[in-house]
């Protein structure tokens, strides 16, 4: 069992995939951070880097379904960044906020079936948001940049649709959301128990007091992407164990004093690599989140090196481990729900 567990944990998948999008999501992120770098304006780098997650969501759809889709994800990530700096401003609704958009991100994706990494970047700029200190005044302006970034990856988007060769799927038929929820009822309890895990992910991160608290809270919604609580489990482990490997591998080049072009370079190299590894090997994949991540913060805040790196541990390290047991909790409850819904069927 113990040498089971280890070899799903080091197992590297190799799954079909175009080059064509890797290629796509490295011009998204390095278009957006030139744009920030030409203007002068490092803040369209830092949150239009946030806004290209939509193309993330790429799947080989009919192009007018795809941009629609995309756009939608676009335009709630940007909403979700919006309200996250919003609750900054009065402090005690940033749970309520990032809360109430894991429900509406988990019931949706969930109901329409879009598939990894569904509601998680929703979660990840929400939170993010919350934990940013920008003037009221101009919360408008960093959401304008942040939709920058959703544009880029619209933009890509639909180039990527004319390259790829693969066919077209079948086009389903468009189902109302009755019919959707009557096909998969544990929907709502599943949105609610989800929601009520992030909302206690930002309350204790905010009573920590940690520095970028996000990060806390983010983990804990990466271990929940798990599809079945023993992938929860291997993502728990894979997430610390690759967060160590990738704080030193931060240490290094953060001590490299690249200049603001050679580290705009880095991040979009590192971003590639992640997206290459995501999908093969979580842990590997986490090697390059985690110097990218703080490039990322550094850029925008220039804060210092080692406060960063501690409280990026200490938070990935409770995040993951709260996300763990709020996987149990909620597939207990699920499992408990589901045998009683269908008993009295």
């Amino acid at each position: 069992m113990e040498q089971s567990f280890l070899k799903e944990l080091i197992h590297y998948n190799k799954p079909k995939e175009s080059p064509f999008r890797l290629i796509g999501a490295g011009l998204c992120m390095i278009s957006v951070l030139l744009t920030g770098y030409l203007s002068h304006q490092l803040a369209i780098a830092s949150f239009g880097s946030l806004g290209i997650f939509t193309f993330l969501y790429y799947q080989r759809l009919p192009l007018k379904q795809l941009l629609l889709r995309l756009l939608i994800i676009g335009s709630f990530l940007t909403l979700g960044n919006f309200l996250g700096m919003l609750s900054t401003h009065a402090s005690w609704t940033a749970p309520i906020v990032v809360a109430l958009i894991g429900f509406l991100g988990r019931f949706f994706f969930r109901l329409h079936e879009i598939a990894k990494p569904g509601p998680f970047f929703v979660v990840m700029v929400t939170a993010m948001g919350t934990s940013t200190k920008i003037p009221l005044t101009k919360i408008p302006f960093m959401s304008s940049y942040f939709f920058i970034g959703v544009i880029f990856a619209l933009i890509f988007a639909f180039l990527l649709h004319f390259m790829e060769k693969t066919p077209l799927p079948v086009t389903k038929t468009s189902k109302s959301l009755k019919t959707r929820i009557i096909a998969d009822p544990a929907v709502i309890i599943d949105s609610l128990l989800y929601s009520c895990i992030l909302f206690f992910a930002v309350y204790l991160s905010m009573g920590l007091q940690l520095e970028n608290p996000y990060w806390l809270v983010v983990s804990c919604a990466a271990i929940l992407q798990g599809d079945t609580l023993r992938a929860m489990a291997h993502r728990n482990v894979q997430r610390i164990f690759g967060t160590i490997i990738g704080l030193l591998i931060a240490a290094f080049l953060l001590n490299l004093s690249l200049s603001i072009f050679e580290t705009l370079v880095v991040i979009t190299l590192l971003f590639v690599t992640v997206e290459y590894f995501i999908k093969r090997n979580y842990a590997l994949a986490q090697f390059f989140t985690t110097p990218m991540s703080l490039m990322l913060a550094m850029l925008a805040k220039q804060q210092y090196l080692y406060t960063l790196i501690q409280f990026r541990f200490l938070g990935i390290v409770i995040g993951s481990l709260l996300g763990l047991l709020a996987a149990y909790l909620i597939n207990t409850s699920l499992s408990f729900y589901n045998r009683t819904f269908h008993s009295k069927q």
